[in-house]
């Protein structure tokens, strides 16, 4: 069964709301720079697109960039189409469905990654459940898909953990130049940083804008 979290009162924004977001990234951060640092051509798009910077990125560069104030792991909360009204046999088919272009090599297929995903859409239901906004600033979450992940069991969620691992990708994957940007703020200035973080906030709104339905 998944792990409980604490309550988060809807509308707040301290530590119990950005902590769980920062261990995530950094843990998506970490394997990701692994992935750059193995032996082998098998890599995912973006980190062989990026490689030597994901191989710069070290410890410290990566708690620095993993505290920003928005979820770096795309688990499709932008996305309603895959997300059916809870207790929806077609849950369980949306696993199935085309990768999305760029998408032809899975992000780190093993366990850990699994476990990853698993908190994420645990997170994802949580917010949902009690601050749907927040979820929609911090994970890019359309109003459509926290309306059904919060009604979704968590039986539904642990399966869709097991089976969605191979869609589920950094955000904006298809946008190396984004975490090109990202990735050298990680060993800049404070201020450089924040300011990186800041045009991926936005650009995060304006995909909150045209959330995608149907």
């Amino acid at each position: 069964m998944l792990e409980e979290m604490a309550p988060v009162h809807a509308g707040s924004w301290d530590a119990s709301l950005l902590a769980p977001i920062a261990e995530i990234n950094e843990r998506m951060l970490e394997r990701l720079r692994d992935a750059a640092l193995a032996d082998g051509a098998n890599r995912p798009p973006l980190v062989a697109q990026l490689q030597s910077e994901w191989s710069a990125l070290d410890a410290p560069a990566q708690r620095r960039l993993a505290h920003c104030p928005y979820l770096l792991l795309d688990a499709g909360f932008g996305d309603t189409r895959r997300w059916p009204y809870g207790g929806s046999p077609a849950v369980h088919e949306s696993a199935a469905e085309p990768l999305p272009s760029g998408q032809g090599v899975a992000y780190l297929p093993n366990p850990e990654w699994r476990a990853l995903v698993r908190r994420t859409l645990v997170l994802g239901w949580h917010l949902a459940r009690a601050s749907p906004i927040c979820a929609r600033v911090l994970l890019g979450m359309s109003p459509g898909t926290a309306e059904r992940i919060a009604v979704t069991p968590l039986s539904e969620l642990d399966m869709l953990a097991e089976q969605g691992a191979r869609w589920i990708a950094p955000r904006w994957e298809a946008q190396p130049a984004v975490w090109r940007q990202l990735l050298r703020a990680s060993r800049a200035t404070e201020r450089e940083l924040r300011l990186t973080q800041l045009r991926g906030l936005q650009l995060l709104a304006a995909v909150a804008a045209w959330p995608r339905q149907h």
